[in-house]
């Protein structure tokens, strides 16, 4: 497999994974079970790897959000 295309999917699963854990967090509160204190911790630290060193997901902000003149 070539490198670039495994930074890919490991970028893609960057962005997946925290998103996938908000979502289990919030049915965990509606449903009233129990969300364990590293489960809030592994969604930190998710979204700031997310945000900090994922470039696609820094690309695809500059694509969504650039303003165009």
């Amino acid at each position: 497999m070539d490198f670039h295309k495994l930074m890919l999917y490991v970028n893609i699963l960057g962005i997946c994974l925290p998103v996938a854990l908000t979502y289990l967090v919030i049915a965990s509160i509606i449903t009233g079970q129990q969300v364990f204190p590293l489960t809030i911790v592994g969604l930190a630290f998710g979204y700031a790897i997310m945000i900090k060193r994922n470039v696609l997901f820094q690309e695809l902000l500059n694509k969504w959000f650039k303003k165009d003149k």
